[in-house]
């Protein structure tokens, strides 16, 4: 009888022991999940440092609410959305915007722009972050802010996206400013992810494949002073990002007047930022106002075709005096098949 009521005290206070264990794991919290999730940005050999804001570091998130907000219409009352003017099959740019003053706009791409100083063909954005926000305007979204309110707060995923990316309970908590600013700087975000440098000539760098007998010409063509187009169109952006007055007109009226617009001095009159040539085979018509319709009227312009006039960039005088680059037929072709190589299908597929 000592030795059972021994043994029943043992796996009684086993039993307990073990009890007591459970319940003290069970009262142990799980560690939940810290937001937002710092994002760090693969930045190809050879970039420029992107440019950041320290007021909306980049966050997966952030990133990802961006991405859905991008496409959804759910930012406009119109059905229109981000990609309705920057069509990814287009390398997230589209033919022409007409605007409410009747101005006619070649839709720069949406490529590289994490690392560019300024945005819009005449630089009239310094900041990435607030790029959107004139996109809830009339003339693009015409944005009923009670309904975007609505739409994002009855949603079955933004609510919790913009609690852990910004901290924001619920949007209701923000006035109708700063819930688009929110809405910009996540968009912001996402774009800054959208890099392209796996074009034929990236990997023609990385010694991985040959340019083609064509290709290659151009591309001496290209970077040399035959051609004179690595002036405004460095690698690796293939742009230089200043502003440039090309040569397209004597006449400035409108959105003609390009930089000057924005600055009001006489010397930017017909400047406009130097475009990326990456994936220029596909973002047709060209220049600011989509006056040239394929690349080869590009390279005619270029060879022959630039007005002489005060405003005109010096770089586009060569060492005769002309504005000419006297290329011949074939080294027209060849300097087209080069631009072609800068394609990169795997950005926008």
């Amino acid at each position: 009888m000592i030795h059972l009521a021994l043994k029943n005290k043992y796996f009684y206070s086993l039993f307990l022991g073990l009890a007591i264990i459970g319940c003290k794991e069970k009262d142990v919290a799980e560690p939940s999940q810290s937001y937002p999730t710092p994002y760090t940005l693969a930045v190809p050999n050879g970039f420029p440092k992107p440019s950041y804001s320290t007021d909306n570091p980049l966050t997966a998130e952030g990133i990802q609410l961006g991405k859905m907000l991008y496409s959804d219409p759910i930012l406009s009352t119109n059905g229109k959305t981000c990609i309705t003017c920057h069509v990814p099959s287009k390398s997230y740019s589209s033919p022409i915007f007409v605007s409410g003053a009747g101005a006619t706009i070649s839709v720069p791409p949406h490529i590289n722009l994490a690392f560019k100083k300024s945005y819009n063909w005449a630089g009239s954005q310094e900041s990435l972050d607030t790029l959107a926000m004139g996109d809830f305007e009339p003339e693009i979204f015409n944005t009923n802010a009670d309904l975007l309110f609505k739409n994002l707060s009855e949603h079955s995923l933004y609510p919790k996206l913009f609690k852990q990316a910004f901290g924001i309970e619920s949007v209701y908590n923000l006035s109708y400013h700063e819930l688009k600013k929110t809405i910009a700087k996540s968009i912001a975000q996402y774009l800054r992810t959208r890099i392209s440098s796996n074009s034929k000539f990236d990997k023609y760098r990385r010694k991985e494949i040959l340019l083609d007998q064509n290709e290659y010409e151009g591309y001496v063509i290209f970077f040399s002073e035959k051609g004179d187009c690595f002036h405004c169109h460095s690698e690796p952006l293939f742009s230089d990002q200043e502003f440039h007055n090309n040569g397209l007109t004597t006449s400035y009226v409108g959105f003609d007047q390009g930089r000057f617009a924005i600055t009001n001095k006489l010397e930017d009159m017909g400047k406009f930022v130097s475009p990326t040539l990456r994936n220029i085979e596909i973002t047709a018509p060209y220049m600011h106002d989509g006056r040239l319709k394929t690349l080869e009227e590009v390279v005619d312009h270029y060879n022959e075709g630039v007005v002489n006039d005060v405003h005109v960039d010096p770089l586009l005088t060569k060492r005769d005096g002309t504005k000419k680059l006297h290329l011949t037929p074939l080294e027209k072709i060849q300097l087209v098949a080069f631009l072609k190589t800068l394609t990169d299908r795997a950005f926008f597929q």
